[in-house]
């Protein structure tokens, strides 16, 4: 892959985990600061369950942001070894990198699971106190 082609995605996966932390960061902010309205809309189990779901958006998210950080770190470390002609560990090092990559692949799905999941059951949870009180 040439080095433009990594720069726009190396940006691009920081875009990313802005979003992700400014959006389940945000929506903890604002669920705190609405936290009796939302217990009287939602109940307390919704109004936890959200609160969890963002909440764990957020930690993933933090832990993307860590893994791309080693990713990149193992990377630069990696082509450093092929251009001193160390294949070996050149290949170990590159290994590292995959990983890192790997795993922050994984939590951007997971945090943008976590907040879909969270806004989905709030509104059900919303749905279901307002069914239950006018019946």
């Amino acid at each position: 892959m040439s080095e433009s082609d990594r720069d726009v995605l190396f940006a691009n996966e920081a875009f990313v985990i802005g979003v992700l932390q400014a959006v389940s960061g945000g929506a903890l902010v604002a669920t705190l600061s609405q936290t009796q309205a939302l217990v009287l809309l939602a109940g307390k189990i919704g109004f936890l369950l959200f609160l969890s779901a963002m909440a764990l958006s957020l930690i993933v998210a933090v832990l993307a942001a860590y893994w791309k950080h080693q990713y990149k770190m193992w990377d630069v470390r990696a082509r450093v070894s092929v251009a001193h002609q160390n294949q070996a560990e050149a290949a170990a090092r590159s290994g590292s990198a995959n990983r890192y990559l790997v795993s922050m692949r994984r939590a951007f799905a997971v945090s943008v699971v976590s907040i879909v999941v969270g806004i989905l059951e709030l509104i059900f949870s919303f749905w279901l106190v307002a069914l239950c009180s006018s019946a």
